[in-house]
Parts: structure tokens; sequence; C-alpha cells
């Protein structure tokens, strides 16, 4: 029988923590938070947790030990005043996943971890640093202001926050090793000016939704978002992340690879949602 897992997650979790620990809770395995996050995690996944065989409990009570997998998001908050102060969360034979944004300007010293998993073009369900998209909250700053954005040619290999959570919590609980650096991203590129329009539908058509102010122009709207795929020359100025050692570790993990389910436009109603409330 196999031993039930135990996942540390610390660090800057933001709303791509909160949706790697709402998958978790699909699966079977304890889950360990910081002290200051265990009440209110437990308040928000309440629900989730009547349902699950997984639950969320406190480092104070479940130090970091043997065979435990470590998750940190972002670049800060990684220990806890419960750890051993001799070896922090360097404990022998622990298995530690760090996760960043790859548009970040800071250096990281990834020496002390198993693998580095860098997170490209991500369409946050929340803006909060570190897990923000600039290019996304110029876009929606826009709209709000109603002044013209300035579209540049700018090429994103977009992909949901749900999507990359699920890659995530996946990985983590594969019992075979990943590989030192694994990049994830949208398997396609999208042009910045066509997913401007599609934001700028998706807002119009809200605002509309809250004032009652609807047209025909709002009800006309296409039904299936107008995005095309840019060709192989315009992508050559945006070379597309290596996700071979991703697709390779989810394949190995559960069988299945890399396939992002969450059409853009999903992905793009709750950034919208996120930024609105």
């Amino acid at each position: 029988m196999m031993e039930r897992a135990c996942v540390h997650i610390r660090g800057e979790l933001g709303s791509l923590g909160h949706s790697v620990i709402q998958r978790l809770l699909r699966d079977e395995l304890d889950i360990i938070v910081q002290e200051e996050n265990h009440q209110y995690l437990n308040k928000l996944f309440s629900t989730e947790l009547e349902f699950s065989k997984s639950n969320i409990s406190s480092c104070q009570e479940n130090p970091i030990v043997a065979g435990n997998r470590v998750l940190l998001l972002g670049f800060d908050n990684y220990t806890a005043s419960y750890d051993d102060p001799q070896v922090g969360i360097g404990v022998d034979g622990v298995e530690v996943i760090l996760v960043t944004p790859s548009n970040n300007m800071v250096e990281i010293d990834a020496g002390e971890v198993d693998s580095h998993f860098l997170i490209h073009d991500m369409i946050p369900s929340k803006s909060l640093q570190p897990w923000e998209n600039q290019l996304l909250d110029a876009m929606i700053e826009s709209l709000v202001e109603g002044k013209d954005f300035d579209i540049t040619a700018d090429i994103g290999w977009w992909v949901a926050e749900v999507d990359v959570a699920d890659a995530i919590s996946r990985l983590i609980l594969s019992e075979h090793p990943n590989h030192l650096e694994v990049n994830i991203a949208g398997r396609r590129s999208w042009d910045a000016g066509q997913v401007f329009e599609e934001l700028e539908m998706l807002y119009n058509r809200t605002i509309a939704g809250q004032s009652g102010d609807f047209t025909t122009k709002h009800l006309s709207s296409p039904s299936t978002p107008n995005i095309e795929l840019v060709t192989v020359e315009q992508s050559k100025q945006n070379i597309r992340p290596d996700l071979k050692p991703l697709h390779e570790s989810l394949v190995l993990a559960d069988g299945d690879g890399w396939r992002p389910m969450t059409p853009i436009r999903t992905g793009l109603m709750h950034f919208l949602i996120g930024k609105m409330n």
C-alpha cells in the first residue's frame, strides 16, 4: 500500500497557491501550511474539506520530516518559526520544488532545490504579486479608464491559472523525480492585440450586465474567441519555452502529458472577475 503523501506549501501563495490547494483536495494527502495561513485556508476551503479525503493542517503540529515534499511558491516567506533552526527546510530525504514566475528579474539560487518550475504568461485569477501579469493589468486599466491601449507586437504563450495549478499538483504527487528545470506555459501563442480585443469584449459585456444597458452590439458579439494562431514567422520573435521536460514528467506522473484544457476566454473571464472584485 502506497504511503499517504505529505506536502508542505509555503511562500507567497496568492491565487495560484489557493488553486494548487483546491486541486490537491481532490486527492488523498496531508497538506501542511504555515501557522498564519492555517485557519484562513481551512475556512476558505471548508466546503471542499467536507467531501475531501485530504486535510489542511499547521506546520506547528507537523514539522518537515524525511519523505515529505515541500512546495515553495514565489520569492519569500519559505520558513516557519517551528522549523529546526539548524537545517530550516533542508531536511535530508525531503523533495523541494520551487515555483516562480519566469519574467521576474530577481536572481535565484536554485542550488538548494530539487526542481525549479518557471511559470510563463499565466492568466491569474487574482492579480497579486508575484503572480500578476503586467500586460493584462495594463489592458484592464486602459479599459476601466476609457483610454486607448498601445498594442505592441508581443506574443504570449498564455495559460490559465487552473491549468498551471493542475500541472503543479500532479508533479508534486508524482512518484518519479522531476527535471531540474520545468517550464510551464501554453502550447500555442496568441497575439497581444487579439487578446486585448477578447478582454475588451468580456469587459464591455460585464459592464453592460451590471448596468442592464445591453445593446445589439453586446448580443451579437461572437460566442467564441476571435483569436487566431500566430504564424511560425511571427512566433520566432518569442520562442516558446521548452515544454518537453514538463510533458515527460507529467507522463511519468500519471500517464497523461501536458494538455491545458481551459480556453483562453475562460481564463480571461476569471482574471476579469478577480480584477473587478
